[in-house]
């Protein structure tokens, strides 16, 4: 959590001390707020789950690169759910068992205007630093994953915390209002940490863990 907390004043910062630029003669530089909705899904085998609506908000910056090029840049607050199936100790029934993954994601995205302020692609890398899949209700720590025989809804908890994502998007309406849609596809194994948590000693089919992150996110974003 602490290289979360770190991250998002770097970034806050370098935002800032760039938003200086805003009233340059011949520059365009908008600082604004964003805020959206979102779903992350991983894509795996070793496991029956399924996102959920979580939220993403933060700063972004959008200026001016050369012609009709751009640059956008900013940080995020990420909160996902997850839903994943696990059965109770001793009964036969699946039931919902829920996750929560908290994290700050820093983006840094190429722009090419359509409508100069008006209508633009975005394309570029971004970072995600998150904690742990926080299972939400604690009563449920000892249910069985779906698939296992002893592996428990507690010991997949500690997942990737560094994520890298592919992003691109459309942001479309006015200079100091725009909405904005985004698919984010991740490069990395989101649960790779589980592969060095000897889990095998936990249960015979606990391993080779691989899960694709994908994030699907709209909402708007209000220019200073």
């Amino acid at each position: 959590m602490r290289y979360i907390v770190f991250l998002i004043f770097f970034a806050i910062g370098m935002l800032t001390v760039t938003a200086q630029s805003y009233y340059s003669p011949g520059n365009y530089n908008r600082l604004g707020l964003q805020a959206k909705l979102s779903v992350l899904d991983i894509d795996t085998q070793n496991f029956n789950l399924e996102g959920e609506t979580g939220f993403l908000g933060g700063l972004t910056t959008r200026g001016r690169l050369y012609n009709d090029f751009g640059i956008v840049y900013g940080i995020d607050f990420l909160s996902a759910n997850i839903n994943l199936q696990s059965r109770p100790l001793g009964e036969s029934r699946l039931e919902e068992t829920r996750y929560t993954v908290i994290g700050a994601q820093l983006n840094l995205l190429f722009s090419y205007n359509l409508i100069e302020k008006h209508l633009a692609i975005d394309f570029g890398p971004a970072l995600l630093v998150n904690g742990k899949m926080n299972l939400r209700q604690t009563g449920q720590r000892d249910n069985i994953v779906e698939g296992y025989t002893a592996l428990r809804a507690e010991d997949i908890e500690e997942i990737s915390r560094i994520n890298g994502f592919g992003i691109i998007g459309i942001t479309a309406g006015f200079e100091h209002v725009r909405f904005i849609i985004q698919y984010q596809y991740g490069f990395t194994n989101m649960f790779n940490n589980l592969n060095d948590r000897d889990l095998l000693d936990v249960d015979p089919n606990a391993n080779n863990f691989k899960g694709s992150p994908s994030l699907l996110a709209g909402g708007i974003v209000l220019y200073l």
